[in-house]
C-alpha cells in the first residue's frame, strides 16, 4: 500500500513539472510570435515603396557616369 502511494505521488510530481514546462514553452512561443510579427512589419515593402524604388533605379540607369 505504501509503495502505491509513493508511486502515485512521484507520478503526480512528474505531471506537475511537465505542466510547468509546457506553460513555459507556451509563453516563449507567444514571445517569438510577437517578435516575428514586429520583424515582418519592419521588413515588408508596400506597393508605393516598390514603385518608388523601381522609378529611382530607372532614373539612375538614365544617368551617364
Amino acid at each position: 500500500m505504501y509503495n502505491l502511494i509513493s508511486f502515485t505521488t512521484i507520478l503526480l510530481m512528474i505531471i506537475f513539472v511537465a505542466l510547468i514546462l509546457i506553460y513555459l514553452m507556451y509563453v516563449r512561443i507567444k514571445q517569438l510570435e510577437k517578435e516575428l510579427k514586429e520583424l515582418k512589419n519592419r521588413v515588408s515593402i508596400t506597393d508605393e515603396e516598390l514603385n518608388r524604388l523601381s522609378k529611382d533605379i530607372e532614373d539612375f540607369k538614365k544617368i551617364n557616369i
